[in-house]
């Protein structure tokens, strides 16, 4: 667990503007709270009018109390407006820039975090995190507020009673926090265990197909009840802990009332107290022990929001990709690799997975990269992309008029890349194919479409139109693999490369495709293509065997 301070310090810097817009929260608080402690006074003053107490006239504070409680009702709704408003911008802003952040970040072959996990930070952490910088810290401090200015008002009218009220108080609060690291610690292994449960629903999910073939909806099934078995064991401790700190709670809650109401009772029997300062005892009786209460509550919320900023802090840990701005190199730019090695971090092997490799795909030409699965040609492509840096020698860029740049994520518009398996996701073919090239044309749309292969799309009865789920849901494989060349095919860039992209082709569509490629691009790009396919092989320029 990080410390105390370093987790406060994260709070404060991932909230932001939500800081300072609880600010607003804060005064519509204190101007609710000044009215209540009128309406004490003002209930105080009727009570002494009517009994005879108070000689003063009775319809003028009548409508007195009357304001009073207009102005409670318009503060309580703007309170409510402005904190709603307020959790769901900073849910927003917050989530936004996390998640740019993860994407942005730097890519090592492997994932830092599994996908549910993530999503599940991204979600509940950031929810509870807005929750309490923009209802709890605010709420703590109109509490605080409210905690003193009604312990000033019974502070003039009753010294004793407000010192028996705070030393009950502060025993019913002591008691309750006895477990606080207990608390802490079984809130953060429950956030791991939800994130357990989110990432093996979206696992599978994502991979339906696949249980019921292979795994069983039975299994499936059992182990997320296993998983929700530890998530409720968990929930039930946490829960009895919480139990015993509302016990402590409602002890002192009620002593303090009750002792308020015996000192009116006995005061009214001696003389010394009024009908009306009966009546504000017990008003200010919860209003100088409900902050109390209020504030101790806040303590769970601050324990299960510090284990959510610690798991947002570890997203934010995430090494961002260091990009300066596109750098375009003009026509077909060549890649040049030269003594080339690399491993995967904390990787088995004990062998790089390319080492001392050395090639130079020359502009505009098409070179087939072939190999056995597993010697490194996807790798070799993602060293290309700036995705990967190599452990030694250098990856460059470079254009027939001499210029030269190192291979990272300014020189990665240079690519028009279609990555291996379904990459498609969830919408409209359109909605696909724009994600590369938000202004793209009909026209520049169907001229992809159409060199791609993918006439087919202009024989759906949507068109382009056509909804597609999850991983291209709806389509066959091939069909997806055709709609990602034409995504591709409509980002600019010199260089293309395309990895296993004809695989679930048949024969014929493939060599149309390829021929499709050859005539539009020979020359003009500098194309890259793994495959094992005789079509690919006929119309290289280079075949490199791994």
């Amino acid at each position: 667990m990080r410390d105390f301070k370093t987790c406060v310090r994260g709070m404060s810097r991932l909230s932001g503007p939500a800081l300072w817009r609880g600010c607003v929260s804060v005064v519509i608080g204190v101007v609710r709270i000044v009215a209540s402690l009128s309406f004490v006074w003002i209930c105080k003053r009727l009570v002494d009018i009517v009994t005879g107490a108070v000689d003063a006239g009775l319809w003028e504070h009548v409508w007195i109390m009357v304001g009073i409680v207009m102005v409670q009702i318009l503060c309580g709704l703007a309170f409510y407006y402005w904190e709603t408003y307020n959790i769901a911008k900073t849910q927003n802003e917050m989530r936004q820039g996390l998640f740019s952040h993860v994407l942005g970040s730097r890519w090592n072959g492997r994932e830092s975090f599994r996908s549910g996990d993530t999503v599940n930070r991204l979600e509940e952490d950031v929810r509870v995190l807005a929750d309490l910088a923009c209802s709890r810290f605010p709420a703590v401090v109109v509490t605080a507020f409210q905690f003193l200015a009604a312990s000033v008002y019974l502070l003039s009218m009753a010294p004793s009673l407000l010192w028996v009220l705070v030393i009950l108080m502060v025993f019913a609060v002591a008691g309750s926090k006895l477990y606080f690291k207990r608390l802490r610690r079984l809130t953060a292994l429950i956030r791991s265990q939800d994130s357990d449960v989110q990432q093996l629903l979206q696992e599978n999910l994502q991979n339906r197909i696949l249980v019921l073939t292979l795994f069983g909806v039975g299994n499936v099934v059992s182990k997320l009840g296993s998983i929700q078995d530890l998530l409720m064991k968990n929930t039930v401790k946490r829960l009895n802990y919480n139990l015993l700190a509302r016990g402590f709670m409602s002890l002192g809650f009620m002593g303090g009332y009750t002792a308020a109401f015996l000192w009116g009772v006995l005061g009214i029997q001696s003389g010394t107290v009024t009908y009306g300062m009966m009546t504000a005892f017990l008003q200010l009786v919860g209003q100088v022990q409900r902050p109390v209460a209020d504030l101790a509550n806040q303590i769970p919320a601050f324990i299960k929001a510090l284990t959510s900023v610690e798991r947002l802090l570890e997203l934010e840990d995430l090494q961002p990709e260091i990009f300066t701005g596109d750098c375009m190199l003009d026509g077909a730019p060549g890649i040049r690799l030269t003594d080339v090695s690399y491993s995967y971090p904390d990787s088995n092997r004990a062998l790089p997975v390319i080492e001392h490799f050395s090639h130079d795909f020359a502009p505009g030409s098409l070179t087939i990269l072939a190999g056995p699965t597993g010697v490194g040609k996807s790798t070799l492509t993602r060293m290309m992309l700036g995705l990967l840096r190599p452990s030694s020698g250098t990856v460059r860029l470079y254009s027939r008029d001499g210029k030269s740049y190192a291979a990272d994520a300014d020189t990665r518009c240079n690519f028009t890349y279609v990555p291996q398996g379904n990459t498609l996701l969830s919408g409209t073919i359109r909605d696909n194919l724009l994600l590369v090239n938000h202004s793209a044309t009909d026209e520049e749309i169907t001229g992809a479409l159409r060199l791609a292969a993918a006439d087919f799309v202009f024989d759906l009865p949507d068109g382009v139109e056509t909804v597609c789920g999850e991983s291209g849901t709806g389509l066959s494989e091939g069909q997806c693999q055709r709609i990602a060349i034409a995504r591709a095919l409509l980002h600019p860039g010199g260089i293309m490369i395309l990895d296993e992209a004809t695989s679930a082709l048949d024969m014929e569509t493939e060599e149309r495709l390829l021929e499709n490629i050859h005539s539009a691009f020979a020359g003009r790009k500098t194309i890259v293509f793994i495959s094992h396919r005789p079509a690919a092989m006929r119309i290289a320029d280079d075949v490199l065997t791994l």
